[in-house]
C-alpha cells in the first residue's frame, strides 16, 4: 500500500516537473478540459505517455527479470542475460542502416519516413532471438545452464552484429544507432504505452496464476516433476511471455539496463520468496525506480533531459558488482 502511494506521488511529480511552468494546481482544471491549449498538448502528449512508459516498463522489465531469475535459479538472470537487449539493438541498427541506403538511393521512400520501422525491427530480432535461445534449449534439454550458455552465445553474436552496423554506418546512423542504446522513454506515445499495456496484461495474469509452479522450481526439477509439473513446458512458456514484454519494452524506448536485475533482490529483501509477492512487489517497484530514475533524467542537469537508460546503468552497474562478488565470497 505504501509503495502503491508513493507510486502515485511520483506520478503526479512525474506530470508537473519540467521547463513549461506547468504545476499540480494546473492538473484539475486541465483534466476538465479547461485551460490553455498547450497546456493540454503538454499534459496530455508529452507528460502523460512519458509517465505512463514509466510505470509500465518498470512493470515490464522488473517483472521479466524477477521470473526469469527464477526459472533458470539464477540471481544474476535478466532477459538481458539471455541476450534479448543485444538481439533488438541489433534489430534498431540494422533497420537504421537500411533506412539510409534506401534514402541514398531512393529507394522505398515511403517507407523511409514510417516511424514504426526501427521499432518492428527490434522486436522482430528481439523475439528471434528468444526462439532461438528457447529452441536450442529445447533441442539439448530446458535447463538452467542450457539457457544461460545459449544467451551468452547470442549476446555475443548480436553485438558484435551491432557493431558491424556501426562500423558501416554515416555520422548521422551512427549517431541515431548510439541514441538507441540509452533507452529514452521521451519516445513514449499514447499509442505505443497502450500497446505496451495491452502485453504486459495477459502477461502479468500468466505469472500470477503460475505463481506456485514458479514456486516449485525454488526446490528443483525433481520436486517439481514430482508434484506433476511439466518442468520444461513451463520454462520455455515463462522465458517466452517474460521475453514479449521486454522485447516490446526495448523496441519501443532502446535498451534500459538492470531494472530487471535490481529490482527483483531489493523486492525479494522486502517481502521474501513467496513468488506471488515478488511478482507484484516487483511490478510495483520496477514502476517506483524507472519513474524515479526518468524524473532525475529530466532535472538533474534541466533543461537537458538524460536518456533514462543512462541512470539506470550509473545505479545498476555497481549493484551488479555487488552481487557477483557476494557470490564469489559465498563460494
Amino acid at each position: 500500500m505504501t509503495g502503491f502511494i508513493v507510486l502515485m506521488l511520483l506520478s503526479v511529480a512525474g506530470l508537473t516537473i519540467g521547463s513549461s511552468g506547468l504545476t499540480i494546481l494546473n492538473i484539475p482544471e486541465l483534466l476538465l478540459g479547461k485551460g490553455d491549449e498547450v497546456s493540454r498538448q503538454i499534459l496530455f502528449h508529452i507528460r502523460w505517455p512519458r509517465v505512463l512508459a514509466a510505470i509500465l516498463s518498470g512493470v515490464a522489465l522488473s517483472v521479466s527479470g524477477a521470473v526469469i531469475q527464477t526459472v533458470i535459479r539464477n540471481p544474476l538472470g535478466s532477459p538481458y542475460t539471455l541476450g534479448l537487449s543485444a538481439a533488438s539493438m541489433f534489430g534498431a541498427a540494422l533497420a537504421i542502416v537500411l533506412l539510409g541506403y534506401a534514402a541514398q538511393h531512393g529507394i522505398a521512400q515511403s517507407l523511409k519516413n514510417s516511424p514504426y520501422l526501427i521499432t518492428l525491427s527490434a522486436f522482430i530480432w528481439g523475439m528471434a532471438c528468444t526462439f532461438l535461445i528457447t529452441g536450442f534449449a529445447r533441442w539439448r534439454g530446458a535447463s538452467p545452464e542450457t539457457l544461460i550458455m545459449a544467451g551468452i552465445i547470442l549476446s555475443a553474436l548480436f553485438g558484435s552484429a551491432t557493431s558491424l552496423m556501426q562500423y558501416i554506418s554515416n555520422d548521422v546512423e551512427l549517431a541515431a544507432i548510439v541514441s538507441w542504446m540509452f533507452g529514452d522513454l521521451g519516445k513514449a506515445t499514447n499509442q505505443n504505452t497502450l500497446f505496451l499495456l495491452v502485453v504486459i496484461i495477459p502477461s502479468m495474469a500468466y505469472f500470477i496464476y503460475n505463481t506456485f509452479n514458479l514456486s516449485t522450481l525454488n526446490a528443483g526439477d525433481e520436486v517439481a516433476s514430482s508434484l506433476g509439473i511439466n518442468v520444461n513446458r513451463l520454462r520455455m512458456i515463462t522465458v517466452l511471455t517474460a521475453s514479449l514484454c521486454t522485447a516490446v519494452t526495448v523496441a519501443f524506448f532502446g535498451v534500459i539496463a538492470f531494472v530487471g536485475l535490481i529490482i527483483p533482490h531489493v523486492t525479494r529483501r522486502l517481502v521474501g520468496f513467496n513468488e506471488t509477492y515478488v511478482i507484484t512487489g516487483s511490478a510495483i517497484f520496477g514502476a517506483l525506480f524507472l519513474l524515479a530514475s526518468d524524473i532525475v533524467a529530466r532535472t538533474i542537469v534541466a533543461p537537458v533531459v538524460i536518456p533514462v537508460g543512462i541512470i539506470t546503468s550509473f545505479i545498476g552497474a555497481p549493484f551488479f558488482l555487488y552481487l557477483l562478488f557476494n557470490r564469489i565470497k559465498k563460494r
